[in-house]
């Protein structure tokens, strides 16, 4: 454990070194430069899940061999890093590496596999596409505004291609999944985190994708560079090497993962304490930890909605059943509006959990059994006689 996270480490910091070699910037490149796209794949860490993409541009006379990787994130200071990722504002940056220390390093530290395209480039687009990368590669240039979906380091190389080719490689029509479908295999190794970015996120990621905007995923990047053709119709990529590992495409998750087990842990546990409560309704220590536990994710929801400025996080039907305020009337059950609160928070749920088949956005399974827990305590608390300030009485 101790060895993974120190790989980590490394892996981060190596990313965070602006333009490890800014004297190639301003190198030249002969007549005998290639271009490969380099595809990184998934790796055990959360910002490896979806893998990676560099351009590389290698010169065997001048021994010229540079890496131009849109991924590079500061990661000084975590807390910092975070705390803009979740508002939305974070900025990225086009770095340059030493192409041997790139791929070297996400084999041997990272144990990710790693796939090289060579590109079918003549010598005018190949100097066209490396000026373009000069001019991005200044410091005025470098940074960008990071989106996951929209624009990254894969979605990056796609377009400077395009510019150098002067030719659309990929068109825009719908290739009927959802960008949340293609999120998801890659966190089957990782429920909780699986449920966690999936209630994250809004209504606006289950619409489906188009083929361009695959190209945010390395992987289906690198497929989409297979089937992509020139102005003369000739094929991009000429040859296609594995240079370390075997890379494997992500399968999908398991159909009852571990939260999903606890919700339905949860769901038995309100079921039966709302049984024994059914005739004398009462609060009990679980209520607090629950709602409490449901506030929280309230917060979080109401934070992406109303606060970030992320597009894919809103609308969000999980504000349904995960009200931001459920520990309020907990506290102040004396008041008439604790009732009207109660029962109205427990239909939302209900509705939240009958409709999930028919609701515009997908839900993760774990999320359904919660609902069926809170709106069964929500109806047993709207029954509580209202005797005052009595947040929990006697189990």
């Amino acid at each position: 454990m101790q060895l993974t996270r120190l790989r980590g480490l490394l892996f981060i910091f190596f990313l965070s070194i602006p333009s490890a070699y800014p004297f190639s910037v301003h190198a030249q490149i002969s007549d005998s430069a290639r271009v490969s796209v380099l595809t990184i794949y998934p790796g055990e860490a959360i910002y490896a899940l979806w893998g990676h993409s560099a351009l590389r541009i290698w010169d065997p006379t001048t021994g010229f061999d540079i890496s131009y990787n849109y991924g590079t994130f500061d990661f000084r200071s975590p807390l910092s890093f975070m705390a803009r990722f979740a508002y939305g504002k974070l900025d990225y940056q086009l770095s340059l590496h030493q192409s041997q220390a790139l791929v070297e390093h996400s084999w041997v530290t990272e144990g990710r596999g790693v796939v090289q395209q060579h590109l079918d480039m003549n010598q005018q687009e190949i100097q066209t596409l490396y000026e373009l990368l000069r001019v991005n590669a200044l410091p005025e240039n470098r940074v960008y505004r990071y989106d996951f979906l929209y624009d990254n380091c894969a979605t990056r190389i796609l377009e400077v291609l395009e510019d150098a080719l002067d030719v659309q490689l990929v068109n825009s029509q719908s290739v009927g999944i959802s960008f949340r479908d293609l999120i998801r295999p890659y966190l089957r190794t990782k429920p909780a985190l699986d449920v966690a970015i999936n209630v994250a996120m809004g209504i606006p990621v289950d619409e489906f994708s188009t083929r361009r905007q695959l190209s945010f995923l390395p992987i289906e990047f690198q497929i989409l560079l297979e089937n992509a053709q020139k102005r003369d119709q000739h094929p991009l990529v000429a040859q296609t090497d594995t240079l370390f590992g075997e890379p494997i495409s992500p399968t999908p998750r398991q159909f009852m993962s571990i939260p999903t087990w606890i919700g339905w842990i949860l769901c038995l546990i309100a079921l039966y304490l709302s049984v024994r409560d059914f005739r004398t309704p009462r609060r009990r220590r679980f209520d607090v930890i629950f709602m409490g536990m449901v506030s929280m994710i309230g917060l979080l929801i109401t934070f992406f909605w109303l606060v970030s400025v992320h597009e894919i996080t809103r609308p969000n039907l999980h504000i349904m059943w995960a009200w931001p305020l459920h520990l309020i009337p907990l506290w102040f059950s004396k008041w008439r509006w604790a009732s009207i609160y109660w029962w109205t928070s427990g239909v939302s749920a209900t509705l939240f959990a009958l409709g999930s088949m028919w609701w515009p956005q997908d839900f993760p399974m774990a999320t359904i059994p919660l609902a069926l827990a809170l709106a069964m305590r929500c109806f047993i608390l709207a029954k509580v006689p209202r005797t005052g300030f009595e947040p929990v009485l006697p189990a």
